[in-house]
């Protein structure tokens, strides 16, 4: 997964505090269950807003909940049998073990590549011109089946089962579970 979620750049302390703050807990609570002193506690929330980039508890609170529950997301994502890939900004910003197996990558290195080099050029313009369309919301069929060119060179078919907007980092990306569509199967 990438290295750049704000969850991971807190500490231990700090994502015990972000977690109490995530279940409601006032600054007197978290006192009792971290920090002896409130001052503590506010130096631990200065902490957690620098390292978030949040301009106030509320919105640091929203950004490491949503972040918690994609994280979590990502995680059970990681072991489904199905192909899964989150796309954002024409690049691939998650793939599953199950993707990377099928295209004979490492889930590292898929992350970070852009989508058009994943697709075969016959099929490259009209694939893209669809992505930006779902990103922007436009019905399209959410699944259909495509090429995609694997580590080895060898272009492979793939059936796109289900193509839909997400949210991923704040920001809507698209999110795609395939089969590869000889076999069926995710691997």
């Amino acid at each position: 997964m990438e290295p750049d979620w704000k969850w991971d750049r807190l500490d231990p302390l700090e994502r015990q505090v972000a977690e109490l703050l995530l279940q409601g807990k006032r600054n007197k609570a978290i006192c009792a269950e971290v920090f002896l002193s409130r001052a503590r506690v506010q130096e631990c929330i200065k902490r957690i807003l620098i390292k978030t980039g949040a301009d106030s508890t509320r919105g640091a609170i929203v950004l490491l909940g949503e972040e918690r529950e994609t994280l979590a997301l990502l995680r059970i994502l990681d072991q489904a049998n199905d192909c899964v890939a989150i796309l954002q900004d024409r690049v691939c910003k998650f793939a599953n073990q199950a993707m990377a197996t099928l295209l004979g990558y490492t889930a590292e290195e898929l992350v970070g590549w852009p989508i058009a080099e994943l697709l075969a050029p016959e099929i490259r313009d009209e694939q893209v011109i669809q992505y930006e369309l779902r990103m922007t919301g436009d019905p399209l069929p959410r699944s259909y089946t495509t090429r995609v060119i694997c580590k080895t060179g060898e272009t492979k078919g793939i059936a796109v089962a289900s193509a839909g907007l997400v949210r991923y980092k704040g920001r809507p990306a698209l999110m795609a579970i395939a089969t590869d569509s000889l076999t069926g199967g995710g691997q």
